[in-house]
């Protein structure tokens, strides 16, 4: 007898929330503009002489969300995230010398910021910025590090926010029905 699972594996229950046509569509429209922003910002990233585009690649992935107003959102956050992080994080790397503990106190006072100032969705990539900028070993200024993480991670997040506004666009002039809540370019936060 096959265990259930929670529904998850078990065939025989019901399930009203079903793999639809809309669903795959949807799903194939949110694979192709992360596809598309992940290309765009890696590829378009030595253009403006940023030498590890795969930060930006990564960026519009993590922000690229099936809406401009969570993408918006999300990529507040990353920005936030990545500004806070990388300055701590130049901070932390000054005094670093291999100490663990000064890493870790650098991760907690970066998420404790970011809640204090409210920013709270912000506080784990700001802790996700440190760590990069702290535990990845480079042979040029830290400062140079932290800025060109924060270089990467912003064209990532505009890329991102470019091709979901232009797919709201192009949705909401070719396809009225298929636009939902948020999805609207004019859609504020």
């Amino acid at each position: 007898m096959a265990r259930s699972w929670g529904g998850l594996f078990d065939a025989t229950q019901s399930h009203p929330d079903r793999m639809t046509l809309q669903s795959l569509v949807t799903g194939m429209r949110q694979g192709s503009m992360t596809a598309l922003a992940a290309w765009i910002s890696y590829d378009t990233s030595s253009l403006f002489g940023l030498r590890e585009g795969y930060w930006a690649a990564i960026s519009a992935i993590v922000v690229m969300q099936a809406d401009l107003t969570t993408t918006k959102n999300s990529g507040r956050d990353r920005f936030i995230g990545t500004a806070v992080g990388g300055l701590i994080g130049w901070g932390c790397a000054a005094c670093w010398h291999d100490r663990v503990w000064v890493y870790s106190l650098a991760v907690g006072i970066t998420v404790f910021a970011c809640w204090a100032a409210n920013i709270s969705n912000a506080g784990r990539l700001a802790a996700v910025a440190v760590t990069v900028i702290v535990l990845i070993p480079r042979n040029e200024p830290i400062w140079r590090i932290a800025l060109f993480r924060f270089m990467e991670v912003s064209w990532g997040i505009a890329v991102a926010l470019a091709v979901v506004y232009l797919t709201a666009w192009l949705l909401q002039r070719f396809h009225p029905s298929a636009t939902g809540s948020g999805t609207s370019p004019d859609s504020r936060p």
